[in-house]
């Protein structure tokens, strides 16, 4: 081959390369244009997008998965119509005619109507948002040039108040931005968003601007989300909780049920609640997630885990006994049981199954106080969570840092210590996880607009708090609790469950504790041997009733059986 023939040969590889190159950004900017904005450059080609405005978006969606595996939309968009109408050339005439049929679709207020379409200097002004393809049609139809009508989207919780607190919603901040508020709306706002794309936008700049999000932070990488959350489950749970809350009349009442094994959240809820889809009447203590962000002294569901401390420690075992004589003295304070009365010998499986508050102070005392407090990190008490939602709070465990023998003494029994109820869930995992904490999450996929997606899997976090074999023990003594609750009578004859229940006194915020109110508290979780589900279920100040034994049993019961069916979980005994 001579010299000629081989320049021509290089000549025309740089060719066939540039071709192919050119040829990959058209490819690209006809997938940008066709799949990523095809829906709204056809929106924009109809000529219905008059006005750009906030709610005429783009936001990746937010689904749960029932127990097959089926997505179901928790948030999306809803497309529909606005309609706006230009002051200075409406006829005095027409102001009626106006109102009265937008009014026969979406009920408005007359005064304010006439207020707002009487500002004759003014050219463009919404009258009502958000109405359905049909209805908006219908009043272009009968009023015609007199009003424009624009086609917009808007985001829509099809689950209504379901989840709410999960969820969250779309607003706006103190600084006049808009954007993901509370829930996973707000903890999930990088993958959610969208930015704005533009028709014109240099074809080499899209182009890069997609392989960045391929390589780049995944945090902010654009996507739809998958929950954890089964809204089959979520909607049961709701309406049981319902019952507890308008029966006993409480503050809050609230209910978390995890996968033991893998920290999924499959149902979460605090009442009072709210609808996604209509919150702006609603105060802002409402959006707040108690679950999450608020603290309490739970009382002798702790019990439980300062047991395991104990056992694992070597100090004590369900045979150990003590004297109980009905309270106890620590320096110049007195520890009393429930209802201070002394049960003479008894051991450490009576005192989990007659929560016996002298039995704890025992077990306190056998506890080394580095020991004690090592346990107490290791549960998760002085951090956060870990739940992939805004607002996660530590603990108050400050008590801990004393050397005073009656603040162990209380803690061991559930009072001195506060912790939020999803950080509670996560310390008692460890007893259904063989002894390892689990991290509590709502998401289990992300799937990112570009193609990719990526699976959440936590199992390799958490803590090792305590041995297998002391998680096998103290499961063994929770069930013994559970099958002896009302003689026996609420055993389930199939299915071992390990349970217990709190009863606290609520802190006073000048001091002390308030006499007349008290908080209520369950946790339980089944097969006790092979755990699947953890449920813990609280009540705020229920009122006339004592113990949570009378409030929170029962739902328990009917949760754990719903469950049972619902997962079609097979007997283990």
């Amino acid at each position: 081959m001579n010299k000629k023939q081989k320049q021509f040969n290089i000549r025309l590889r740089y060719v066939f390369a540039g071709v192919m190159l050119v040829g990959f950004v058209l490819i690209a900017n006809l997938f940008h244009i066709q799949i990523r904005i095809g829906e709204r450059l056809r929106a924009q080609a109809d000529g219905q997008y008059v006005v750009s405005t906030f709610n005429a978006f783009e936001r990746g969606n937010i689904y749960f998965k029932d127990k097959n595996g089926d997505k179901v939309l928790a948030a999306g968009q809803k497309k529909g119509y606005k309609i706006s109408v230009n002051p200075s050339k409406i006829k005095e005439s027409d102001k009626d005619f106006i109102f009265e049929t937008i009014n026969e679709f979406s009920p408005l207020d007359k005064n304010l109507f006439t207020k707002r379409i009487s500002q004759n200097k003014r050219t463009y002004i919404e009258i009502v948002n958000h109405l359905s393809k049909e209805d908006g049609e219908a009043i272009k139809k009968t009023l015609g040039r007199k009003i424009g009508l624009h086609s917009e989207k808007w985001r829509t919780y099809p689950l209504k108040s379901t989840a709410s607190h999960v969820l969250g919603f779309l607003g706006y901040d103190k600084d006049d931005n808009f954007g993901g508020r509370y829930g996973l709306e707000n903890f999930y706002e990088g993958n959610l968003k969208r930015e704005n794309s533009d028709l014109y936008t240099n074809f080499f700049a899209r182009t890069l601007h997609g392989v960045q999000d391929i390589i780049g932070p995944e945090t902010e990488i654009e996507g739809d989300i998958i929950g954890t959350i089964d809204p089959q489950l979520q909607i049961f749970l709701e309406k049981n909780l319902e019952s507890i809350q308008e029966k006993w009349n409480s503050q809050v009442t609230g209910g978390i049920i995890m996968h033991a094994k893998t920290g999924e959240i499959h149902a979460m809820t605090s009442l009072p609640n709210y609808d996604n889809n209509n919150f702006k009447k609603e105060s802002l203590a409402v959006f707040k997630n108690p679950l999450v962000s608020n603290v309490y002294e739970f009382g002798s569901v702790i019990k439980p885990l300062v047991v395991a401390m104990g056992i694992n420690d070597g100090v004590i075992n369900a045979k150990t006994e003590y004297y109980d004589k009905g309270s106890v003295k620590i320096g110049k304070y007195t520890i009393s049981n429930f209802d201070k009365r002394g049960r003479g010998l008894v051991n450490m499986q009576d005192v989990l199954n007659q929560s016996l508050n002298t039995g704890m102070v025992f077990i306190s005392k056998k506890i080394s106080k580095k020991s004690f407090r090592d346990y107490f990190e290791k549960y998760g008490f002085k951090e956060k969570s870990g739940i992939d939602l805004p607002n996660d709070v530590t603990g108050l465990t400050s008590n801990l840092k004393s050397n005073r023998d009656i603040e162990f003494a209380n803690i061991s029994f559930g009072q001195g210590i506060a912790t939020s109820p999803m950080s509670f869930i996560k310390a008692v995992s460890a007893l259904t996880n063989d002894g390892k904490t689990l991290v509590p999450h709502l998401i289990k996929e992300i799937e990112y607009t570009n193609g990719f997606s990526k699976k959440i899997d936590y199992s390799d976090k958490g803590e090792q708090v305590i041995s297998p074999e002391t998680a096998g023990e103290i499961s063994r003594m929770l069930v013994n609790v559970f099958d002896n609750y009302r003689n026996g009578d609420v055993k389930l004859p199939h299915h071992s469950v390990a349970a217990k229940t709190g009863t606290a006194q609520i802190a006073h915020p000048e001091g002390g504790y308030y006499k007349d109110r008290n908080l209520h508290s369950f946790f339980g979780y089944f097969p006790a041997y092979k755990p699947e589900f953890i449920v813990f279920l609280y009540t705020v100040d229920p009122k006339k009733v004592k113990y949570s034994s009378q409030t929170l049993l029962d739902p328990f019961r009917t949760t754990a059986k719903y469950m049972i069916n619902y997962y079609n979980i097979p007997p283990d005994r």
